[in-house]
């Protein structure tokens, strides 16, 4: 199974505190064929404007992964967590049995971060939050591993996922395979890449479920995030 996601069939949101598109339902977002792919639950593109505060919500039993490509975002959350995030940062709050949190952009300049909503491996775990900053123009043309197990560096996720990104060069090619047991999804944030007999350009989104071993080669210089979900739900 292939599933292409094109950049204007994302779900716009757009107010005062937030220009978003979302790839799966997600808050007031309901759409009853696009609610997951495996276990990822959300997928979220927000741009939150300067000087504005994301809404507060209260989450339990999901791996919250925030990914800041530009700007900062103040993150406070019921634990006791109140970080500044920075680009290069990525986080992951393990909402486990229970947490609220909220971003705030105090910035005078736009703040662009990825969001994804991954389930866990267990329901109910107590609640943590954890981070690492990746300097990705330094580890070019290859998969990098931003949040999982097993992987030295990345920040621990409590699923049985992972969530990489990756930096290609034009020409340059990387390998994955997968099998039908996983789901893999690939969101493009720059750049033109090809893979399984398919294009895509920025912000379109590939969604895979099959045996294969999938290549990916840049068409120009390319910037995209790589979900590799278990399909437990």
């Amino acid at each position: 199974m292939i599933k292409i996601v094109k950049a204007d069939e994302r779900h716009l949101v757009d107010n005062e505190s937030q220009h978003s598109y979302w790839l799966f339902s997600y808050s007031d977002y309901l759409d009853m064929k696009n609610t997951h792919f495996g276990d990822l639950k959300v997928f979220n593109d927000d741009i939150i404007r300067a000087g504005k505060t994301v809404e507060t919500e209260s989450i339990y039993d999901k791996e919250i992964v925030t990914i800041i490509l530009e700007g900062e975002l103040t993150h406070e959350d019921s634990i006791g967590t109140k970080d500044v995030l920075k680009a290069g940062d990525v986080q992951v709050l393990s909402a486990g049995s229970g947490v609220s949190y909220s971003g705030i952009n105090l910035s005078d300049k736009d703040t662009h971060i990825c969001r994804m909503w991954i389930n866990p491996l267990r329901q109910n775990m107590e609640p943590a939050c954890r981070k690492n900053n990746f300097y990705m123009d330094s580890r070019k043309n290859e998969l990098v591993a931003l949040a999982g197990q097993g992987y030295p560096g990345s920040v621990k996720l409590r699923a049985n996922s992972t969530v990489f990104m990756s930096k290609l060069e034009q020409g340059k090619m990387i390998e994955f395979l997968t099998d039908i047991s996983r789901y893999i999804s690939i969101y493009v944030l720059e750049g033109n890449i090809k893979l399984c007999g398919e294009k895509l350009g920025q912000n379109d989104q590939i969604r895979i479920n099959q045996n294969d071993t999938i290549v990916i080669e840049a068409d120009t210089e390319a910037f995209f995030v790589f979900v590799d979900a278990a399909g437990n739900y």
